[in-house]
């Protein structure tokens, strides 16, 4: 089947990799012992795949040492190796999928996942791969059969609970989400996902116990712009004038540059709720320009710093502003009739 590119933004922002590949030997068996590489680990290996050259354990062995180091050529020879071997063997296909995965290869993962079931209908790690694909998919049906089947198979997963969670959310059930989401959080309680993902159902129905599952997500990860972020947002929109709530986000959107100083969407926030909420509009110029300095290509920051610009009386600044919001983006619509505005037009 055809998996639609789109999983690619969902699930990969890995970086780009590169590997030289060496030319290996007919025969298999000995693989990628040059002066650079070469190692104890790859030595064992290749001396145990020489004395039993029928054990598929041995190349698959060998495909996840390769796999480990980004030789992802080198590990899917070995995979096909292990496959001649025995190619009943659900956790050859898993291991497969897993290299396509990581190689962006959509298509390949979900058929191995696919072809692991067909051997191991029980094998709960194939079963939960092809779920969490089948309900990026909108195969809704397949996916819960997936994930019930590995429940079946040990009741005890978090992560089958957490992708029923996310199953229920796209299906906007979220009576079902949230219970869910919390059961995969009692069986393993440092489930960061799961509690980002109650976090965002309650806020969602505009409900402050969306701050404690935050608060707990950032506890558990301390450095993760995501989390500072979704709360950061949430106080920003239900703020309804509480200076109290718009100085917590200040808070988040202060720690997630302490993390990342090149994150312009910090500043853009910070200079948007000075702008339309607190009116502070010298300091929201200041976080645009900020903004603007860390992202040049940020339309939507030019904009409003034209706002805080003919609030502020500066009308050339404000024009200028507009003008380059529009040379970035010309069919923004707000920053036209902004200049016209500001031209008297």
């Amino acid at each position: 089947m055809k998996i639609l590119s789109y999983l690619l933004i969902l699930w990969f922002a890995l970086a780009s990799f590169s590997c030289k590949e060496k030319k290996k030997p007919d025969d298999g068996n000995v693989v990628g012992e040059d002066t650079a590489i070469a190692d104890a680990t790859l030595t064992a290996i290749n001396e145990r795949i020489k004395s039993d050259p029928a054990n598929y354990q041995n190349y698959l062995e060998r495909a996840k040492y390769f796999g480990g180091r980004e030789r992802y050529k080198d590990a899917l020879e070995d995979i096909s190796r292990a496959l001649k071997a025995d190619s009943t063997k659900g956790d050859i296909y898993l291991y497969r999928g897993e290299v396509y995965w990581f190689q962006k290869n959509i298509d390949g993962a979900y058929d191995s996942f696919e072809d692991c079931i067909r051997f191991e209908n029980s094998n709960t790690d194939c079963l939960l791969k092809k779920a969490s694909i089948d309900i990026a998919l909108d195969n809704y049906d397949k996916a819960l059969e997936h994930i019930n089947n590995a429940l079946r198979a040990d009741e005890q997963l978090p992560y089958a609970y957490y992708l029923k969670g996310r199953l229920y959310k796209s299906i906007q059930d979220t009576t079902l989400a949230a219970s869910s989401y919390q059961t995969a959080i009692e069986l393993d309680p440092d489930f960061y996902d799961a509690y980002v993902e109650v976090a965002l159902l309650y806020a969602s129905q505009q409900s402050d116990l969306a701050i404690e599952y935050y608060n707990t997500a950032i506890d558990l990860k301390p450095n993760s712009v995501e989390a500072l972020y979704n709360k950061a947002m949430y106080l920003q929109e239900t703020g309804n004038g509480s200076v109290q709530r718009y100085q917590q986000a200040f808070e988040c959107y202060d720690r997630m540059q302490e993390i990342d100083p090149k994150n312009a969407a910090a500043n853009f926030n910070k200079g948007f709720i000075n702008l339309e909420f607190l009116q502070n509009y010298q300091a929201g110029e200041v976080e645009f320009s900020s903004a603007i300095a860390k992202f040049p290509q940020y339309y939507q920051a030019y904009y409003n710093r034209g706002l805080c610009n003919e609030s502020l009386g500066k009308m050339k600044e404000a024009e200028a502003d507009y003008r380059k919001a529009l040379d970035l983006f010309p069919a923004y619509d707000d920053a036209a009739k902004a200049l016209s505005r500001v031209r008297g037009e």
